[in-house]
């Protein structure tokens, strides 16, 4: 059956917008950033965007210019990463899979006058498990900067593709455009088929992509590199967290053993005592071991 990708105001309850994702693999936020917000951003970043060269690929593009680490270049974009109405949704399906999810990318895409719809993809295909395991992996939310139109390269997305199987390809009449005035977000599944649309308009398209994926996963962008250190100290600890400073239960990504915001807050020295960051679950296994020492008798032989 062919879908229509639905639209919900931004203030609509969390429940309801991730029963929308899951279902769909795809929604829009109306209203997500008011006009001032929007204004501000592209004002942040518009010195960024005139500077980057268009890009050279069949997947990137000819004539689409692309600007990343959006956070360290944008207040606006910084606020958004962790707007809860919009990180709400998105964590509720993927911590299904993990303890804690991360930023995988941020890019300013600007889609010029003249360039070709790009080629429908998942993005999660960008790990190999994605074929192997039925989990959701990554979601993408892309800011609408400028009018998302169809003429001028409005992202084309094929509602309830995440369902699928991996190798099935959309039919013309199956893929959707999502059509979004500037503060709205679309927001969509790695494993929801889509793709930047042709631009036959005069005038460029513009969106920032937000995007998260399981906190075990490696990040698409390397933001240890692309955000500077003096930058990710002073940001808030929700989005210190997401560009990567934590650990992922149980034990994964530490420094020094211990959490990376532990090492941060101590002035990262060259030596620290370290912790274990273990899952409930294995809290409650070591808890039990230690009531009763005589169960681990088999493993200390």
């Amino acid at each position: 059956m062919t879908r229509d990708i639905q639209y919900v105001p931004a203030s609509a309850p969390a429940e309801e917008i991730t029963a929308i994702l899951k279902a769909d693999g795809v929604v829009v936020l109306t209203g997500a950033a008011t006009a001032d917000e929007v204004n501000i951003a592209n004002f942040e970043l518009e010195p960024y965007i005139r500077r980057t060269p268009t890009g050279k690929g069949f997947f990137y593009g000819e004539t689409t210019r692309r600007t990343s680490a959006l956070v360290a270049k944008s207040e606006t974009m910084a606020d958004w990463a962790i707007r809860p109405g919009i990180l709400g949704p998105c964590e509720a399906v993927l911590k299904e899979e993990c303890s804690s999810i991360q930023l995988n990318l941020t890019q300013l895409i600007r889609i010029e006058p003249g360039e070709r719809p790009q080629i429908m993809h998942r993005d999660e295909d960008l790990f190999p498990i994605a074929r192997k395991a039925p989990v959701e992996l990554m979601i993408n939310c892309i800011w609408a900067l400028s009018p998302f139109t169809a003429e001028n390269g409005a992202t084309r997305v094929v509602p309830g593709s995440h369902t699928w199987d991996k190798d099935r390809l959309a039919e013309p009449h199956e893929v959707r455009r999502a059509i979004m005035n500037p503060g709205d977000v679309v927001i969509f599944l790695g494993s929801t088929l889509h793709g930047g649309g042709a631009n036959t308009s005069d005038q460029p398209r513009t969106g920032a992509v937000i995007s998260y994926n399981l906190g075990w996963l490696r990040q698409t962008e390397n933001f240890f590199l692309s955000v500077p250190w003096e930058k990710a100290a002073a940001m808030p600890e929700r989005l210190q967290r997401l560009l990567g400073y934590q650990i992922h239960l149980p034990n994964v990504g530490w420094v020094e053993g211990r959490d990376p915001l532990d090492w941060m807050n101590a002035g990262r020295p060259d030596v620290m005592e370290a912790r274990d960051a273990l899952t409930p679950e294995q809290e409650e296994l070591v808890a039990i071991v230690g009531e009763h020492p005589e169960l681990m008798a088999p493993y200390l032989v």
